[in-house]
């Protein structure tokens, strides 16, 4: 049973949003496309976890997805958990292709694409132990009793070649997504004595999620990019032409070819600044991101979408949802 459902990260979110209102001359938008291209690999990887998962036909399993906790003034992050009354299993998807190589004794991994490119990562299986040290501890100061925990790295593309290399520690922990199954039932074969009761579980799922707490980094400031190179506005849904002029309550594209109007255009624009610009904006900012020249109709914006608010009149805040 799925108890927390996959979402595109706020991660990917934010990059989408960045590389879209992005000045298409600017000199970090490669950067940023990189970036964006190695996240859309990522919830890809995730996504083909998740079907490989629909095959577990024991519906014992609780599956919470991308799960982010705090842990002592920092966070951790769970690809997928999933908690049976026996055990926890934690599984970290690598959605790489080409001839993959993992040397432990130097805690590296290695790809080499098909052009010879050559990346350099981290031994995986460090991550996984360290999350699970992470989680183990979790679990204690919120004073919850320990299942026994495992963990596994898989490798979700189809073109990925593998090799594990200096006889690896954890090498039974790194698999290619079309062994997950078997090796989940060799793990209920394993554990077989019942830990938790189904109470127990659906107490410490509802903690977990409880305890989620959604990123947010300021790209801005990590590409240095100035806001002044972001372009406002709303974007047409249907030609993408911007910015769209706001006549009667009505949102118009100004593209001949095109008039496409509705009502609720602003939401995806506002929804680009929470991701770019944060959270918070003010009724002057909603006014200069959007080309409004009302007060009274960036307020009954603002007012419409029931949104939290810090502040009175002008000096008031709105919340705007990322999660």
């Amino acid at each position: 049973m799925i108890k927390k459902q996959r979402k595109p990260s706020i991660k990917l979110r934010q990059l989408e949003a960045l590389f879209r209102r992005l000045n298409t001359s600017h000199h970090r938008r490669k950067d940023v496309e990189d970036d964006l291209f190695k996240a859309r690999a990522g919830y890809k990887g995730e996504q083909q976890l998740d079907y490989d998962l629909t095959f577990l036909r024991d519906h014992e399993f609780l599956i919470l997805s991308d799960l982010r906790l705090p842990h002592q003034g920092k966070h951790f992050q769970l690809d997928s958990l999933l908690i049976s009354p026996y055990f926890f299993l934690h599984i970290d998807a690598k959605h790489l292709s080409g001839k993959i190589e993992i040397d432990h004794t130097l805690g590296q991994m290695k790809r080499v694409r098909p052009n010879n490119e050559e990346d350099v990562y981290s031994d995986p299986t460090l991550q996984i132990k360290r999350h699970e040290l992470q989680l183990r501890e979790w679990l204690q100061v919120n004073k919850q009793p320990l299942l026994p925990f495992e963990s596994l790295v898989v490798f979700t593309h189809p073109n990925a070649y593998l090799t594990i290399l200096n006889g690896h520690p954890y090498r039974r922990r790194i698999i290619k997504n079309g062994l997950l199954i078997e090796k989940i039932t060799g793990l209920q074969q394993k554990y077989r004595r019942p830990v938790f009761s189904h109470k127990d579980l659906q107490k410490i799922c509802r903690q977990l999620i409880k305890q989620h707490t959604p990123s947010w980094e300021n790209l801005l400031q990590k590409y240095s990019i100035s806001p002044d190179d972001i372009r406002t506005g709303v974007f047409c849904p249907k030609c993408g032409w911007r910015p769209m002029e706001r006549i009667h309550g009505n949102w118009r594209c100004i593209n001949q070819s095109c008039k496409y109007e509705d009502r609720n255009c602003h939401l995806a624009a506002l929804d680009d600044f929470a991701l770019i610009f944060g959270p918070m904006i003010s009724n002057a900012q909603l006014r200069n991101f959007l080309h409004l020249s009302s007060f009274a109709t960036a307020y009954r914006i603002l007012s419409n979408m029931k949104l939290l608010y810090k502040g009175e009149q002008r000096y008031r805040v709105y919340y705007l949802p990322l999660d």
